[in-house]
């Protein structure tokens, strides 16, 4: 028998998926499917659910910067682009999803998106965003490095920073470093550090 939240869960991510093939009929943006990881320690895609109002709960001002680690294919950026961000971000490990992230930020033609092919544990910019959004994207070996390094750039530029988590497993690593728990409705959590 099938209990009442995974009833939603199932219902959320069938209207995500929908909303998801609209978008790349009518605009020809691509978020969709489920890509694999042939690499254990990340995750691979599968597209985040909608931030949007996530993002409402939010004082965003034209001085926050978001960075989408792990972006996949973009689509948070696509979400954060309907807010006053002075910067949206993103940065994915694999080539063929940059590849597609660049694609689809061209296609929103707003200049404040930028997509970077790179390791989230050698970024070396982070003290650039207040702002980052995480679904989930690898280990917690490898979260543990990206959170050492979202700390360390705080003592380069104090700043309150707030995290977007979806499906927040390795939610422990932030209780480590003392990031505060300001929202939490599975699968999303907002933290707070600063």
């Amino acid at each position: 028998m099938i209990n009442v939240s995974d009833a939603l869960m199932y219902f959320k991510y069938y209207t995500k998926t929908i909303y998801l093939e609209i978008l790349k009929a009518c605009k020809g943006l691509d978020y969709t499917g489920r890509i694999e990881s042939n690499i254990s320690s990340l995750r691979g895609y599968e597209g985040c659910y909608p931030i949007k109002r996530l993002l409402k709960k939010l004082n965003i001002n034209l001085e926050d910067r978001i960075l989408d680690i792990g972006c996949g294919k973009g689509l948070s950026l696509y979400y954060s682009s309907m807010f006053c961000f002075e910067r949206i971000d993103g940065i994915e490990y694999s080539k063929k999803l940059t590849k597609i992230a660049k694609r689809n930020a061209r296609m929103l033609k707003d200049k404040r998106v930028h997509i970077y092919n790179c390791d989230a544990r050698i970024f070396k910019h982070y003290e650039q965003y207040n702002y980052f959004f995480i679904n989930n994207p690898f280990s917690s070996e490898i979260m543990e490095q990206v959170v050492f390094a979202i700390i360390q750039s705080y003592k380069i530029k104090k700043r309150r920073i707030i995290v977007i988590y979806q499906f927040p497993f390795s939610i422990d690593v932030f209780r480590k470093y003392n990031f505060k728990i300001i929202y939490k409705n599975f699968p999303n959590v907002i933290l707070t550090f600063g």
